[in-house]
């Protein structure tokens, strides 16, 4: 009996809920496809409802509290995907601060890369779909790619003419001209990007090549902002 008694004041909770759902919302669930929707899944809860608490042995102390649990672990998901954005703006951050290098994107036009612990901005750059971790040098007057680099992202450089100067902020160095299919960091996509492969360098460089594309781009103390 007072699994029956239990039933029916939960399928009048449930019908409360629909009346209260139904009027005066129909700027929710404006359409009346929608209140049918609505209308057939809350009576499928119900029948799953009944069915527990029909089929449930164990005692209604018990019943209440993994009710509670589940209602608790519904209101959570429903409250993460509505915050759903913010949490990711958050995450981005916190991975940014992890890898500096990875960009943070910071609205749909604009990414930010913040400062690594030796004080220098680096990005993770996709080249030809390979990524490559490049320190951004605004004194470099191209992308310039190492020769390991290069043959990572598919560049052939056995029959590069290396008969090309580049300015890097370490000074001259020969190079190579080429021309790179795609650039991408994160949002920000470039093609046909004019380049330069090195023999002299250790690393890659995010030169000017690249920067100059950019509607903007400014570098503060600890953030370096990209604006597509």
């Amino acid at each position: 009996m007072t699994r029956v008694l239990v039933l029916v004041a939960a399928l009048l909770g449930v019908t409360v809920l629909v009346v209260w759902l139904l009027s005066g919302n129909n700027q929710v669930f404006g359409s009346s496809q929608n209140h049918a929707s609505l209308i057939y899944s809350i009576v499928l809860l119900v029948a799953v409802m009944s069915s527990v608490i029909l089929r449930w042995r164990g005692s209604l102390s018990s019943a209440a509290t993994y009710g509670a649990i589940w209602i608790a672990i519904f209101f959570a998901l429903v409250l993460g995907y509505s915050y759903r954005q913010d949490f990711a703006g958050v995450w981005s951050r916190v991975t940014g601060e992890i890898n500096p290098a990875m960009a943070e994107q910071r609205s749909p036009t604009e990414l930010v890369l913040r400062k690594a612990s030796d004080g220098h901005f680096y990005a993770d750059v996709e080249v030809n779909g390979k990524e490559i971790r490049m320190l951004a040098d605004t004194g470099a007057s191209t992308v310039v790619l190492s020769e390991a680099d290069a043959q990572a992202a598919g560049i052939d450089t056995n029959g590069l003419a290396f008969d090309l100067t580049v300015s890097t902020a370490n000074g001259e160095a020969s190079a190579a001209r080429i021309k790179l299919d795609e650039l991408r960091i994160g949002s920000i996509v470039r093609r046909n990007v004019t380049a330069a492969v090195s023999r002299g360098l250790s690393g890659s460089l995010l030169g000017m090549s690249f920067f100059s594309t950019l509607s903007r781009f400014e570098m503060s103390r600890d953030e370096l902002m990209l604006a597509d």
